[in-house]
């Protein structure tokens, strides 16, 4: 077994994997559910060398070294969860993916151009200066190194139930962090397999953009709830180890995005902002790239969510979005 290979049983018949994340130190849990000489798959990992190898080595080291990938439901479209897909799928592995991520497959990672200039738009009304628009809206360009598409063979809505190695999970559809991001849950032993829904010590980036939902923090709080009514036992999450308190963890996450509104009616006080000065005031001058990125798109979020409960007035005409309290 390679050195790289961190492979673990984690409940009786599931294995994780955790896989590299080319561009940052950290990793990716890949699940692995064999039964005879088959093996399903939750997530792939991205399409670098490195990955592939560990994760086919993986197959083999849990199925036998004949072993085929029969299905892998794809959480979401993010290169870290899919960007070897088309790998798989071309070994004769089916493809599951929700129905909401299969149209933003072919403009993130095929033909870009009409994307990248929703992009230039979208960062044009929300005040950001042009030097650093330019190079926030051919960020996702680099990333498609990293991703092969698959056609998809089956597209989910929600509350299917999938055998899946030697169990029967109940997809749960998740949105926020991305509109088809889904679950997989186990009614069984009361196991969910979070994605990035759900993670130990991370909250996952909820951001308004071209490609996501009108209003995603509360599409994400509210897939929350519903993960929270299953009341999990155990939580196996993308990134960092399994866990147990999801109820505590689900608190947190509410409190924290609920202490994040706040925070920004405060840096806001009667004035009125673009959402660029809304993410500075709270996160700060970025300096890396993606880092720019996600932090617009999450006060964009926060700042959507309060116009939702009537927090804010949202101020839009052709040549901006702009943000205040009502008056």
């Amino acid at each position: 077994m390679p050195a790289a290979l961190e492979l673990s049983e984690v409940m009786p018949g599931v294995f994780e994997l955790g896989l590299p994340i080319p561009f940052e130190n950290g990793t990716v849990n890949a699940f692995l559910l064999p039964k005879d000489g088959i093996v399903d798959l939750i997530d792939c990992g991205m399409n670098s060398d490195e990955s592939v190898e560990i994760l086919r080595t993986a197959i083999r080291e849990v199925g036998g070294p004949a072993a085929r990938v029969r299905r892998l439901v794809v959480t979401h479209i993010h290169p870290d969860h899919y960007g070897a897909a088309g790998l798989f799928a071309r070994d004769g592995a089916e493809i599951y993916l929700h129905r909401l991520e299969v149209p933003m497959v072919h403009p993130r990672y095929l033909d870009i151009e009409q994307l990248v200039a929703e992009v230039g738009r979208h960062l044009e009304v929300h005040g950001v200066p042009e030097a650093d628009a330019e190079e926030m809206r051919d960020a996702s360009r680099a990333m498609r190194e990293f991703v092969t598409p698959a056609e998809v063979a089956v597209e989910l809505d929600g509350a299917e139930t999938l055998e899946m190695g030697r169990l029967r999970l109940r997809v749960e559809w998740t949105p926020g962090h991305s509109p088809g991001h889904v679950c997989l849950w186990d009614p069984r032993d009361r196991v969910l397999f979070a994605g990035d829904q759900l993670l130990p010590e991370m909250s996952p980036n909820i951001g308004l953009h071209p490609q996501s939902t009108p209003n995603p923090l509360d599409d994400y709080l509210g897939a929350l709830d519903r993960l929270l009514a299953l009341q999990p036992r155990r939580v196996l999450p993308a990134h960092g180890h399994p866990f147990e308190d999801a109820a505590g963890r689900i608190e947190w996450m509410a409190s924290h995005h609920g202490r994040r509104k706040l925070q920004i009616l405060e840096i806001m006080g009667d004035s009125e902002m673009t959402g660029w000065e809304v993410s500075i005031g709270v996160f700060g001058v970025r300096k890396h790239i993606y880092e720019k990125r996600l932090a617009l798109q999450e006060a964009l979020a926060h700042l959507q969510s309060l116009a939702v409960d009537g927090s804010l007035d949202k101020l839009a005409d052709v040549g901006a979005v702009r943000w205040r309290r009502p008056r």
